[in-house]
């Protein structure tokens, strides 16, 4: 191909890209180069092709052929890609793109170009502060003989372990590499999973939750403030290092960690000696993928490829799924419940504005007390948010515990009628039981 028809191969990429492009304002992170330019996911290599061919036959100028352009496109501007659909994407970075992408004047194209970049270099920020936190754990546990858990609070003279906990997408149950094809239109029983991961190993407990063993039944309430803080109570006492102090990372979403009752659990942690300080720090939200996030995506590779029609066989996906890896399952009272909710309001009062806070700090030398900011760069806030004393708070002990609400009659007779002829016999009444004979008459 001649010089000229290999440039205006990407003089028209240049120019499409230009119109229908979302720029980025930095190369991605751990890359060098120029910084992406990403064209509508709707687009296809062959799509644009075609445009370029009509482009052509317009301008009376000779084209290439599919091949050569995708060839071109590879070699010359690589940087011009085609996004792939995304979920929990930054609305904050989306709104500004639309902005650059739709600004007509310069004044309104260097405004919406600054506010992107200086969004960006918050994000890019607080990343560089999580790596920082991930990197100061690895390096305090390489001097130190790890315990062996389960470890007693406060035992250890541990100032640096990070974790980071989140929900992953439920998987379901039965599960097999060759899907049968009525299964996309059922519902089959759902297992929610929840990670903790101690980023010094890294190490993740993956804690296995049946729809039957929520607190609310089929499946209800299971990432609420109470089974979040159940399960890290239950992970801090079985699993955790008996740290003194340690950082935290979570995403941003209120209804599991961004809220009064997270808060007011941390605080009594360290008001009844189980931690003598805490740090919880919450990334921009869109901008919160993690080592727990990796962890996960190591078990749902596994768990695409494997048959699985039982929750022992759902353990052992999860923990040859890779080294870092450990399953929990969590049936009958392996994990207790508890009503953190209701037993907090007695002590804790909530925290104006926490949905614009980024750090919280939780330390013995302050009790009932939070170090409050809303980035790196502010100076903490000290906010008083224990209403009774201290021995009035440990005096109340623990609060009551949630039985499972199991599943109820008609989830029941749908799984057993729906599901169990999908399910080899050894595994259906275990996956697939009988229901009540008054429900399946």
């Amino acid at each position: 191909l001649s010089y000229p028809v290999v440039e205006n191969v990407v003089t028209f990429l240049k120019a499409f890209a230009e119109r229908y492009g979302i720029p980025h304002p930095a190369p991605l992170h751990g890359r060098a180069g120029t910084p992406p330019i990403y064209l509508p996911a709707s687009n296809t290599i062959l799509s644009i092709h075609k445009q370029y061919g009509v482009s052509c036959s317009d301008s009376q100028i000779q084209a290439v052929g599919y091949d050569s352009f995708r060839s071109i496109w590879s070699v010359t501007v690589p940087h011009i890609t085609i996004a792939s659909p995304r979920t929990d994407v930054c609305d904050r970075c989306e709104a500004i793109r639309r902005q650059v992408t739709s600004a007509v004047s310069d004044a309104e194209k260097h405004a919406a170009g600054l506010a992107l970049t200086t969004h960006t270099a918050e994000a890019q920020n607080e990343r560089d502060f999580y790596a920082k936190l991930t990197t100061k754990a690895r390096e305090e546990m390489e001097k130190t003989t790890m315990p062996v858990p389960p470890v007693a609070a406060c035992s250890q003279n541990l100032r640096c372990p990070h974790y980071t906990f989140d929900f992953a997408q439920n998987v379901a149950l039965p599960q097999s590499s060759r899907q049968e094809g009525p299964l996309f239109f059922k519902i089959p029983r759902k297992v929610h999973v929840f990670g903790v991961n101690f980023e010094a190993s890294p190490q993740q407990v993956n804690y296995l939750i049946d729809e039957a063993d929520t607190i609310g039944a089929d499946g209800k309430n299971s990432h609420g403030p109470n089974a979040v803080i159940s399960l890290l109570h239950h992970y801090f006492t079985n699993h955790g290092m008996g740290e003194q102090e340690c950082h935290m990372h979570a995403d941003n979403c209120a209804g599991q960690n961004k809220n009064r009752t997270m808060c007011a659990y941390l605080a009594w942690r360290v008001l009844v000696g189980l931690h003598t300080k805490i740090s919880l720090h919450f990334m921009l939200t869109g901008h919160t993928r993690c080592l727990v996030d990796g962890c996960f995506g190591l078990f749902k590779q596994r768990f695409r490829r494997s048959d699985c029609y039982s929750f022992s066989q759902l353990e052992q996906v999860v923990n040859s799924s890779a080294q870092c890896n450990m399953a929990q399952l969590v049936r009958g009272s392996s994990v207790q419940w508890r009503c953190w909710d209701k037993f907090f309001p007695a002590h804790f009062k909530p925290i104006k504005g926490i949905r614009e806070l980024h750090h919280l700090e939780f330390n013995r030398s302050k009790p009932g007390v939070v170090s409050v900011r809303k980035s790196l760069d502010d100076e903490p806030q000290d906010v008083q948010i224990l209403t009774t004393s201290k021995e009035a708070l440990i005096a109340a002990g623990l609060p009551t515990i949630l039985p499972a609400a199991g599943l109820s009659e008609a989830r029941m007779d749908y799984l057993y009628k729906a599901i169990r002829p999908h399910v080899p016999a050894q595994f259906q009444d275990e996956l697939c039981p009988k229901p009540p004979a008054n429900v399946s008459q």
